[in-house]
């Protein structure tokens, strides 16, 4: 009866685990049934123009790169995918995280060691009445050891569970890198065609004004009266403004060039040629923005957020475990002799079993403060977690207003660089004529640079709009890394 009353109090406390079960906190999107500056999905989605085919789940958009028109980025991606020094270093801690989860998990087994002890000791043998005699003793030990911690309050088990939630949580941060270093290829992709448009623009404007020179030059050589020298200054001026932009924009498509070097692992300056030809918007967006709780699965970002917290919790329990007590058991064996030819005889066995419960009642209030540091840092994770829900709702809600608007200022700025196009005609036209200012020519190629200049921004602007959405709805750029998910309320 005793030995059944003893195995089920082993088997309830085994079951005992101390501290809280984790429990998802309510976040800012749990109640949204949808985004603000959603747009309808039945009407034309913002892009380079068009009503979408259909409907897709961004989840679905594996290799989202490959849908932007750009034959070239396949292979920039991929590269950087492979190359990528900073993904190296997520990988290494990724596999740093998994040891320390086997580790926890080693803890929780019982520990074999063996081991073989030679001993000769010797002392006087003290006699009543008469002189001591020096004795020797020989002991020869072969043994093995057992070790088990029992785990009676979940210790162990909380310790495992934090170490896992670590491990994904590094997981989790290393596919939020890769989405990362896409979308900077990307970016900078992007980055490397509008200089280009802005340097052919420039040539084209010098060219416009160079000519704007010679025509200017040749009525002032001609003598004729509405020409003077302060016009030939002014033309000669306008030309050197143009010529000026070329080496800034030079260095600029040098410094773009350089990082993507180094986003594909290369030396800067060993780039090879990019093919400069890219479309100038971004295809129309095809895919529903989806419900704001989904981001809570399909941002990398906010899952290792989460996984942190997890981590947090379990360490509450692992903590709380320490003010109960603890039991340990050893079992031992093996041959104790004086004598090599009686070391493994039937007689020379030798064995222990012990077990070792320890409560630690007093140290100083040690083990409650370290209950309340580790409730501390689950509020502090936990509030990290909700700051980065609110921050990744944020990103959704800015890179929709910001494709939404900038559409419309690209097609502001189209008609303004279509009629200020035919203002410098007719400008030129008129002084060719000779009865119009120069200053009217002057100022109207002045006005086009700054318009064809403004609309080149802003398609650069409605590109980095579109990777920010992708970005902040956590689209499958790469393929997906299975892991387990926290665990929900």
């Amino acid at each position: 009866m005793s030995r059944a009353a003893v195995a089920a109090l082993a088997l309830a406390l085994a079951a005992c685990n101390a501290g809280p079960d984790y429990e998802r906190p309510a976040t800012a999107v749990d109640e949204l049934a949808s985004y603000v500056g959603a747009p309808d999905e039945t009407e034309a989605l913002v892009g380079a123009g068009g009503a979408a085919d259909g409907v897709v789940d961004p989840a679905d958009l594996d290799g989202w790169w490959r849908e932007l028109g750009d034959p070239g980025m396949d292979a920039l991606v991929l590269a950087a995918l492979e190359n990528n020094l900073d993904l190296r270093v997520a990988a290494a801690t990724v596999l740093e995280a998994d040891a320390l989860l086997r580790r926890a998990t080693g803890d929780r087994l019982p520990t074999l060691s063996a081991g073989f002890t030679a001993q000769r000791t010797f002392g006087p043998l003290l006699q009543f009445g008469g002189p001591p005699n020096r004795v020797y003793i020989s002991v020869l030990e072969p043994a093995a050891r057992l070790s088990w911690q029992a785990d009676l309050f979940g210790k162990l088990r909380r310790a495992e569970s934090a170490a896992l939630a670590d491990a994904l949580a590094t997981e989790a941060d290393r596919v939020a890198l890769l989405h990362t270093v896409v979308a900077q290829v990307v970016r900078t992709r992007v980055a490397l065609a509008t200089t280009t448009r802005r340097l052919e623009l420039a040539q084209e404007i010098i060219a416009s004004r160079r000519e704007t020179l010679r025509i200017v030059e040749r009525r002032f050589e001609r003598g004729l009266p509405d020409t003077a020298t302060v016009d030939v200054r002014l033309a000669r001026e306008n030309l050197a403004a143009a010529e000026s932009d070329v080496p800034a924009l030079e260095r600029e498509r040098a410094l773009f060039e350089n990082a993507l070097a180094v986003l594909l692992g290369l030396r800067p300056g060993e780039l090879p040629p990019v093919e400069v030809a890219f479309p100038t918007a971004p295809p129309a967006r095809d895919f529903s923005v989806g419900v704001p709780v989904a981001l809570l699965d399909n941002r990398p970002d906010l899952r290792a957020a989460e996984f942190r917290a997890v981590a947090a919790s379990e360490r509450i329990g692992v903590a709380a475990a320490d003010l109960l007590p603890d039991l340990s058991i050893t079992a031992s064996g093996g041959w104790r002799a004086s004598e090599w030819s009686d070391l493994f005889q039937p007689d020379a066995l030798a064995g222990a079993l012990a077990g070792d419960l320890v409560w630690r009642l007093f140290e100083g209030g040690r083990l409650r403060a370290n209950v309340d540091a580790a409730r501390a840092r689950f509020e502090a994770a936990a509030g990290s977690y909700l700051a980065a829900v609110l921050n990744a709702l944020r990103e959704v809600e800015d890179a929709l207003i910001s494709e939404r608007l900038l559409a419309e200022r690209i097609r502001y700025l189209e008609q303004r660089v279509d009629e200020i196009r035919r203002a410098e005609l007719l400008a030129r036209d008129r002084y060719g004529r000779g009865i119009g200012p120069l200053l009217t020519v002057l100022d109207t190629e002045r006005r086009r640079r700054v318009a064809e200049d403004l609309l080149i921004l802003a398609r650069d602007s409605l590109w980095n709009a579109r990777v920010d959405l992708a970005l902040s709805l956590g689209g499958a750029w790469v393929p997906s890394v299975e892991t387990d998910d926290p665990p929900r309320s």
